[in-house]
């Protein structure tokens, strides 16, 4: 037996606080989408031209198959197929009908995209409501415009938020804006479509209610805006790992909330979460069926 000593082997160590092995909590795996269903009247033609397109190539594969058999018909003297028949859409009459995005041809959408020229990059009209989208580096300037003219007179900022497109080209996330009149009752919507660190001018220039929304876009989806007067988290702790409504978080988190209070027999875990929620005055004794 060897008297050599024995090399003693120190275990890897994890980097960061929160470290999960994937194969073993497939809960907390993600499947990314593959497809971008950002909505717009552009991307809607071009998917009803794919679509007829794909029909046509589909009824010209039935016409040649059709050809074929027939000629192999004939030579063998044997009677001819039945000739194909080309399906014609039912008409719907339900209202059970997909709002499909049309051209802009309300006269406040067109007064907008008027006074932003070339900045504007689509405009469009779906299910009654106005979208505009413009480009990210003049949101500012479009802001100001909808406020500030009087054909427009968008004087609140009813909500900001965004939506994270992992599978897009050019951009990773959309920032939507949306505005209400209340004068001449009217909603708009405004957007922009930022690459990631891309950090839009803030809009509390102009609408000083979006502080705590876009506190809340950067707590969520990481996008910072540039200009804020106080960028910092809303919902999560300041040293929170990740942004919750991104495409690549798990569902279950990250695991820095993993608390089984189910474990906790004496109950002092769920003492201590209530006396950091500052619910003490809450029964904390679980009620028994009389």
């Amino acid at each position: 037996m060897s008297d050599a000593p024995i090399p003693e082997t120190t275990p890897e160590t994890p980097s960061g606080p929160f470290v999960y092995d994937y194969t073993t909590a497939p809960n907390r795996q993600v499947v990314l989408p593959k497809t971008v269903p950002l909505p717009g009247y552009r991307t809607y033609v071009a998917e009803q031209k794919a679509l007829v397109e794909a029909e046509e190539a589909k009824w010209q594969k039935q016409l040649a198959d059709f050809d074929t058999a027939k000629a192999k018909a004939e030579a063998e003297g044997k009677d001819a197929p039945k000739a194909p028949v080309k399906a014609v859409a039912k008409k719907n009459d339900t209202d059970m009908v997909f709002p499909a995005p049309t051209e802009a041809k309300d006269p406040t959408l067109l007064h907008l995209v008027n006074g932003l020229g070339d900045k504007v990059e689509e405009a469009f009209e779906q299910a009654g409501e106005l979208t505009c989208q413009v480009a990210k580096e003049h949101i500012l300037e479009a802001l100001r415009l909808c406020r500030e003219d009087a054909q427009l007179k968008f004087e609140m900022l009813a909500d900001e938020t965004a939506t994270h497109y992992p599978a897009a080209q050019g951009f990773a996330f959309s920032v939507v804006y949306h505005l209400t009149s209340i004068a001449r009752k009217k909603r708009l919507r405004l957007r922009i479509l930022v690459p990631e660190g891309f950090e839009p001018e803030s809009a509390t220039q102009v609408y000083p209610s979006a502080n705590w929304m876009e506190r809340e876009i950067w707590d969520m989806l990481g996008i910072r805006f540039a200009n804020h007067p106080n960028m910092i988290r809303i919902l999560c702790p300041e040293d929170w790992e990740g942004h919750a409504l991104r495409k690549e978080y798990p569902v279950v988190g990250w695991g820095q909330r993993d608390i089984d209070f189910r474990e906790d027999r004496g109950g002092m875990l769920n003492r201590i979460a209530m006396e950091k929620a500052g619910q003490l005055g809450i029964n904390l004794k679980r009620p028994k069926a009389e």
